[in-house]
């Protein structure tokens, strides 16, 4: 049964790249992975999902998840995020950004942004101040990096994996800087993680 994984968010925020790197990282662990892209006016932000798909004890056939079967959404965009729920199995997690972006029915003042959209998806997961923090490291684009390093605490990839991924995707520049974000996201997760358990 594979393991599923979808990315969403809007054009500029790195979807593709963190579908990237998702990928990769599992094939370089030895499993079986398929990968697509749905764009919509993304040089606009407009929305961009990617779907992961990734199997340690079969073939994947399809790179489509289907409907209600993702087993993570990752977010970078608060909207987004709730936009996408739907794809959720019953028991799937949310991993967002606290990003907003406004889309241009919101800018138009055609529609209003949602009140406290990331109480739902905290309900389901976490919400980090990815972007923020990617900021605060000089790289505002790398919040998806900062995301994976979250996502990566729930999949059974090993460390390494991760670190020949972003050293193939990554622009060497920009390396070291992605890499502590990865581990500031991962370090996140497992401090949510062991408050939950404590508590």
């Amino acid at each position: 049964m594979p393991e599923n994984i979808l990315l969403a968010g809007v054009g500029g925020q790195g979807i593709v790249t963190a579908g990237d790197l998702v990928a990769q990282a599992a094939l370089i662990a030895g499993r079986q992975v398929k990968k697509a892209e749905v764009h919509g006016m993304a040089q606009r932000g407009g929305s961009v999902v990617s779907h992961v798909r990734i199997s340690s004890d079969g073939p994947v056939y399809s790179p489509m998840i289907p409907d209600g079967h993702a087993d993570f959404l990752i977010a970078l965009e608060l909207l987004e995020g709730l936009r996408w729920t739907w794809m959720l199995r019953p028991a799937g997690r949310v991993i967002a950004d606290d990003r907003r972006v406004a889309p241009s029915s919101v800018s138009t003042g055609s529609a209003e942004y949602p009140a406290q959209p990331e109480k739902p998806l905290a309900e389901g997961g976490l919400v980090l101040p990815a972007t923020q923090l990617a900021g605060q490291a000089g790289v505002p684009r790398a919040a998806n990096v900062l995301v994976l390093g979250a996502l990566s605490v729930h999949l059974d990839l090993p460390a390494g994996a991760w670190d020949e991924a972003l050293a193939g995707v990554i622009k060497t520049r920009h390396l070291e800087t992605n890499r502590g974000l990865f581990r500031a996201g991962r370090d996140l997760a497992l401090e949510r993680l062991n408050r939950a358990t404590d508590g």
